[in-house]
């Protein structure tokens, strides 16, 4: 057997652990400890325990606080908004400090950090600071408190296909190609937040009419999709007129050959936003 002053070593390596495993879960005293002095606001205690006294009950064991509650604990806040927002602290002994130990989720699996959190207060009980003792602490708590980027997936449909030429009609070819588009905007996104659907004219005609012509068309996307089953009130529909042209064409007569090039303008755009 391998011997460490005469300790076994497989008894050190565990004590190790347990040691490693105190400071990484911030575990501290809550009380002043032997000095005696105050500690004054944004202090936490350390304290000092042999290696051989370490044990289960030196792993800190905190609560579920919601990051969001923790969040609207921000400079004036009384002492009772605090309480409201994070329940009981672990230590309010002193009026000027009150001590929290938090379990901020790691995974959907149900793992966590246990972290402490401190709130001062000033002499009239209003927040003054409050800070994470740990960075590694400080820095879960941003992550989990950071606004969501929605996703986007574009949809992309020629209103070639979908329209007869100077319609607004949906053509049966153009119906089909609806249902499989709906079908992407109910059950690409597990969060579904907006659909905003954007008609496109090409440049031939008056500005005026074009603008009308591409919202009429996007109204009729929108009201397709919402017979699918997407929630009205998610689905906006605009028209762009000609103002965003996917390609240039020259010459001003209008011919087939111009009406051909400039097809890919013709188009109606579905934006889906949400979370995956």
């Amino acid at each position: 057997m391998d011997l460490n002053n005469g300790v076994p070593m497989g008894i050190v390596m565990r004590v190790t652990a347990l040691c490693t495993l105190a400071l990484l879960t911030a575990c501290a005293s809550v009380n002043d400890g032997e000095s005696g002095q105050l500690r004054g606001p944004m202090e936490f205690d350390d304290v000092k325990v042999k290696v051989q006294d370490l044990g289960p009950g030196h792993v800190r064991q905190g609560t579920v606080i919601t990051p969001q509650a923790i969040s609207q604990v921000v400079p004036g806040s009384s002492r009772s908004d605090v309480r409201a927002l994070m329940g009981n602290p672990a230590d309010e002994t002193s009026q000027r400090w009150w001590l929290y130990n938090v379990n901020l989720p790691l995974d959907a699996q149900g793992d966590y950090l246990v972290c402490q959190f401190g709130v001062a207060f000033d002499p009239a009980g209003q927040v003054s600071s409050s800070k994470w003792r740990r960075p590694q602490c400080s820095a879960r708590y941003e992550e989990l408190v950071r606004p969501e980027v929605p996703e986007v997936e574009e949809i992309t449909l020629f209103s070639d296909v979908l329209f007869g030429y100077d319609s607004a009609t949906l053509s049966a070819e153009g119906l089909k190609e609806l249902d499989l588009a709906a079908h992407v905007v109910a059950n690409k996104m597990m969060k579904l937040e907006r659909v905003v659907v954007v008609g496109h004219s090409d440049r031939i005609g008056a500005a005026r009419y074009n603008d009308a012509l591409s919202k009429r068309r996007a109204d009729a996307v929108r009201n397709h999709l919402i017979s699918k089953g997407i929630n009205s009130y998610l689905v906006t529909a605009e028209g762009r007129g000609s103002r965003e042209p996917l390609v240039e064409c020259q010459g001003s007569a209008i011919t087939a050959s111009l009406k051909q090039c400039l097809q890919p303008n013709r188009r109606v755009q579905i934006m889906i936003y949400g979370q995956r």
